[in-house]
């Protein structure tokens, strides 16, 4: 169960943090409603649980040792520092990104055919990215912060 809906750049969502595994996160929240895998053209894998309740999907990497490695957000419960909700207009949610001086790495249409008003912000040294559909912020995700190119800065439970 998720009782503190406060996102955490680099950590995590309440209990829920980055480089957990995936049998410690079903402790916490269960079986997952529905669980997804890709194989990518790397070979690389990921296992993505989706709990529809709760907001939230979780993913985990095969390069990361199947460890937590990207929280995924679609409810406006969740928020970063009670200032960036789910819902938001990308105006709005780039002046709160201005007022704590986070900048924006990427800025991209990533809209296809059918959603041709898709967006992406992305954060780089705080490993967020907010998508935004017609410009409303519809999807936060956040990932680990790196120690280097290849290595994860995995929370440490308790800090």
């Amino acid at each position: 169960m998720i009782t503190n809906h406060e996102i955490q750049p680099g950590k995590g969502i309440d209990k829920i943090l980055l480089g957990m595994k995936e049998e410690e996160v079903k402790k916490i929240l269960g079986d997952s409603d529905e669980t997804d895998e890709q194989v990518y053209d790397d070979g690389d894998k990921s296992r993505s649980l989706y709990y529809f309740d709760h907001g939230i999907d979780l993913t985990f990497e095969s390069d990361d040792d199947y460890r937590l490695s990207f929280i995924s957000v679609d409810d406006d419960m969740f928020h970063i520092r009670d200032s960036i909700r789910v819902g938001m207009d990308m105006d709005s949610v780039e002046e709160e990104l201005a007022k704590l001086n986070w900048e924006i790495t990427a800025r991209e249409g990533i809209g296809t055919p059918e959603n041709p008003d898709q967006y992406l912000l992305a954060i780089e040294d705080q490993n967020i990215n907010l998508w935004f559909m017609e410009k409303v912020l519809d999807e936060i995700q956040i990932g680990p912060f790196w120690l280097d190119d290849e290595t994860p800065d995995w929370p440490t439970p308790g800090e």
